[in-house]
């Protein structure tokens, strides 16, 4: 069952997985995304993730030396998530509520769940941690 679109747009918030397809990608296949704030001004901002093992996000990862950008994530009973799962913290994505609603009323983005804190924690780490993160964002994460 689907919910009211303003009882849909009230729960958004931190923490919470998301499941659709971004143009901001370069590819039309759906995504997983984790909010990781939510903007006084009606935006959200989210990093994106990816199950594949051999990603190239993952191995540039690795080969710079940046681990704590590059958070795992298990499949649980409350994050939605299918397998298992790869956060890059090296990007984000910012969406605004509008869009959200736009997506969610035309059936393009379903939440999925929600992560643990501890999880939570270590992708505001890797934000933080992260070279290529503007220090304005980086402000914010630590504001909240």
């Amino acid at each position: 069952m689907k919910l009211p679109v303003a009882f849909f747009l009230q729960g958004i918030d931190e923490k919470k997985v998301y499941y659709f397809s971004s143009t901001k990608l370069n590819t039309s296949v759906p995504h997983y995304f984790i909010a990781v704030l939510k903007g006084s001004n009606d935006t959200v901002i989210l990093v994106c993730c990816t199950s594949d093992r051999e990603d190239k996000r993952k191995k540039r990862i690795e080969k710079l030396g940046l681990h704590s950008t590059l958070i795992w994530v298990k499949p649980d009973n409350t994050n939605g998530l299918t397998k298992d799962t790869f956060v890059d913290c090296n990007s984000f994505f910012e969406y605004s509520i509008d869009d959200f609603k736009t997506m969610y009323e035309n059936n393009l983005l379903e939440y999925k769940g929600e992560i643990s804190e501890t999880h939570y924690e270590q992708i505001i780490n890797g934000l933080l941690d992260s070279p290529t993160i503007p220090t304005e964002v980086k402000e914010l994460l630590r504001s909240k």
